[in-house]
């Protein structure tokens, strides 16, 4: 009797373990499903947010090509693609023998149950675009005019959006119990790998966790310079969009009422003089040098490399000593502040908190 209460123990602990694994092993398969759908929505988040960030230290000194708004602007979305193309920044899929964006190569498709893919019908690689306008525009015809001329940056928004399928979990479990779906439709048997199942055409709502749209933007500094600038009293424009050219777009911009008016009587000055044998009657003010010709722009600044914002000016038969810039005017320090808020590298600093 005891050997074959044994036995009945025995076999009745066989079918109850059978029966528990009928339970547990999809709760099992579940949890690592749900386990891997939290990293794909991660990753997704991490695609656009870094691709946004990047945005923050391109180049918006250099010319642009292309018809870009910027210089690199394609250039920073496309290599955050081939980055992002494998879903995840730690494992680069792309390179001299994958090809861009991937290509045909799913080896990065390693997950047991839930596979993401950017092919998917209704998700989307991140892509930037870039409104330039959205942000700075105040409306006024001066200010159009420079921002048409020296503004390349702005809002810039990044998206993207992954979709996710079921490659192992059953769609149903014990139906003549429950008519409540575990998860949607598995895989599709007639594909030769991942990413051809996930261009396959379907119904993407039966068979396919499309993830939430990752959106993200970023104010760009519009007109910032990543040079240091340099300008004494007699210098002019070094090179296209530096500061001076900035300063002379606004400074003899035709809706400078102010500028239009100095300039008439101006001349009417050195005329008037010339006709009086004040001066020689081959001077010409478009001939002057900055400084010496009023019409035209005269500015002096100065990186101040850690010392005093002070600038040492040729006049006459000496020189002086000027402060070029309000960094410190020992009543506002608008510049100091200014730097204090921006950050350490703002206007081209190389050294943290010495500019």
């Amino acid at each position: 009797m005891k050997r074959a209460g044994t036995r009945i123990a025995r076999g009745a602990a066989a079918v109850e373990t059978a029966l528990c694994m009928l339970v547990i092993i999809p709760v099992f398969m579940y949890a690592i499903f749900l386990d891997d759908l939290l990293r794909h929505v991660l990753d997704a988040q991490e695609t656009a947010l870094s691709t946004v960030w990047d945005y923050a230290v391109s180049d918006y000194a250099a010319e642009p090509k292309g018809g870009e708004s910027f210089a690199g602007f394609s250039q920073t979305q496309g290599l955050a693609r081939q980055m992002y193309c494998d879903h995840e920044s730690g494992l680069d899929s792309y390179g001299p023998d994958k090809g861009i964006e991937c290509k045909d190569d799913v080896s990065h498709h390693q997950e047991l149950v839930a596979h993401a893919c950017w092919l998917h019908p209704g998700a989307q690689q991140v892509e930037c675009t870039l409104n330039q306008q959205a942000v700075g525009s105040y409306g006024v015809t001066l200010h159009g005019s420079y921002m048409s001329q020296f503004n390349r940056g702005g809002l810039i928004r990044c998206s993207a959006r992954s979709g996710v399928q079921n490659y192992l979990l059953p769609k149903t479990l014990f139906s003549e119990f429950s008519d409540v779906d575990l998860a949607k439709e598995p895989k599709d048997k007639g594909a030769k790998d991942v990413h051809g199942n996930a261009k396959k055409k379907r119904d993407v709502e039966q068979d396919t966790y499309l993830l939430p749209w990752e959106y993200i933007a970023l104010v760009t500094d519009t007109w910032a310079l990543t040079e240091s600038q340099s300008f004494q009293p007699g210098d002019s424009q070094k090179k296209a969009g530096d500061l001076y050219a900035r300063v002379a777009q606004v400074y003899t911009n035709g809706e400078n009422a102010g500028y239009t008016q100095m300039q008439t009587a101006a001349q009417a000055l050195v005329t008037q003089g010339i006709s009086n044998k004040l001066f020689s009657p081959t001077l010409e003010l478009s001939l002057s040098k900055p400084g010496d010709d009023p019409t035209r722009v005269s500015m002096s600044i100065r990186p101040q490399n850690g010392g005093a914002p002070t600038q040492r000016i040729n006049q006459g038969q000496g020189s002086g000593t000027y402060f070029n810039n309000e960094w410190r005017d020992w009543d506002s320090d608008n510049n100091q502040k200014t730097h204090d808020k921006r950050g350490d590298y703002y206007m081209g600093c190389k050294k943290p908190g010495e500019c």
